[in-house]
């Protein structure tokens, strides 16, 4: 197996989305690119991640391959990446070697392959019928004021609007993203819906996101949330479990 990226500090992002929830799991390699299905260690929320083919300089694989790993271990080691290094992967003696490269000057990490399990998380079976898609910074500016006020917020999507509505102790915060606002990029409902969700895991999700970065928010009626996003060429889904609130 050998794997080249061109830019060590674009996939170290691509991984930070996943580490932000996910402390191990298992990376599949496949003809089409590196896949990871994995819940957090609270089993409230799931992530689905792919970098295909393509988003690689080479991809090179003899066999399909799975990799246990520590993600924030990877995580940390790709931050020693620099602008301007590429990074190789490929596997020897049990470990996931780690090379970064520039011109002629070479650094080689190598960290444990965990046998933790063969289990391969499903995605969830939902229809969503109700989405809408928001600038990333946009949505992380709302979940700052929301923090101010409470630890969980309220997605509502109606007709014509994006609406997060938070409500604590301390006080209310609403934000109303209406159609034609530039952060609204796309919405479509066939139902107004709503559900209430656990604000830290959601700063967490979106955590990784860029500045030209665009979320996509399926909601349905006190269902699990999706949630998805683009970042250096791979494509992450998340699942969040929501909080079921009586009237």
């Amino acid at each position: 197996m050998k794997i080249v990226v061109n830019e060590a500090p674009a996939f170290k992002s691509a991984i930070d989305s996943i580490a932000s929830l996910v402390e191990e799991g298992i990376f599949e390699v496949k003809a089409d690119g590196i896949h990871l299905k994995a819940m957090d260690p609270s089993q409230i929320s799931m992530v689905a991640f792919l970098m295909p083919k393509i988003a690689f300089l080479e991809y090179h694989i003899d066999e399909e391959t799975k990799l246990g790993l520590d993600i924030g271990q990877l995580s940390n080691v790709l931050a020693r990446g620099k602008r301007g290094e590429k990074v190789e992967l490929s596997v020897g003696d049990g470990r996931l070697v780690i090379k970064f490269v520039a011109d002629k000057k070479k650094r080689t990490f190598k960290i444990p392959i965990l046998d933790i399990g063969e289990s391969i998380q499903r995605e969830p079976k939902i229809e969503y019928a109700n989405f809408v898609k928001v600038s990333g910074d946009s949505f992380k500016e709302v979940l700052k004021d929301a923090k101010l006020v409470s630890s969980h917020v309220k997605l509502m999507l109606n007709t014509d609007s994006f609406v997060v509505e938070v409500k604590g102790d301390s006080g209310d915060v609403k934000a109303e993203f209406e159609k034609g606002t530039p952060e609204l990029l796309e919405l479509h409902t066939t139902q107004a819906t709503k559900a209430t969700f656990p604000l830290q895991y959601l700063e967490d999700i979106v955590k990784a996101t860029t500045a030209a970065s665009a979320i996509t928010l399926h909601l349905e009626t006190d269902r699990p949330l999706k949630l998805d996003y683009e970042i250096e060429g791979a494509k992450v889904v998340y699942y969040l479990a929501p909080r079921i609130e009586s009237e």
